[in-house]
């Protein structure tokens, strides 16, 4: 079974992007999968600073946040699961700062194996999620890592309006699918 690390990307308490994450984790836990969440979206991260301390430092990193709480959940998973809502064409801009924050794992590699990609976004034209999926899939293959898979679902805004969405199932299908 995988030890799998869910982050979640939303500023927004208990919206759309949750809810995806939640189906996401009953489908990994159902699977007997070990699954930890971290809220990146509401947690105090700070940009990386281009400093390198980390490649003197056995990859410790010199700021001082929330991100020393995510950093031995990084050396633990096999699979890292990112959940965000779709914020300009992108990443949430949270989500983003725990991803570049990621960069001591260069110095000292973390144990991720996979990843896959969840995200919620208003939209009516689905086509506007490829671009941060072609972002995340260059990501994932730059990093060596796997891609599991992908669930975007759109046209979800107000709070609750993805309950009911057929991507809710394909969450929960993907987070059993993992092994």
């Amino acid at each position: 079974m995988a030890d799998i690390l869910v982050v979640t990307g939303s500023p927004r308490v208990g919206g759309n992007t949750a809810l995806l994450a939640d189906a996401f984790v009953e489908g990994a836990q159902g699977a007997g999968n070990s699954v930890v969440r971290f809220d990146a979206g509401r947690a105090d991260i700070k940009g990386c600073l281009g400093c390198n301390y980390c490649f003197a430092h056995e990859g410790a990193c010199c700021q001082e946040d929330d991100m020393q709480e995510a950093y031995p959940l990084l050396h633990r998973c096999d699979t890292l699961a990112y959940v965000t809502p779709i914020y300009c064409f992108t990443f949430s801009a949270q989500i983003k700062a725990f991803m570049d924050r990621m960069f001591c794992g260069i110095a000292k590699p973390f144990s991720i194996k996979s990843t896959v990609l969840l995200t919620a976004f208003e939209d009516k034209d689905h086509s506007i999620s490829r671009y941060m999926i072609d972002t995340y899939r260059a990501l994932t293959a730059y990093s060596g890592m796997d891609d599991k898979g992908v669930v975007a679902v759109g046209s979800v805004f107000e709070k609750g309006a993805i309950a009911g969405n057929p991507g809710l199932e394909e969450a929960r299908k993907l987070g059993a699918s993992l092994k």
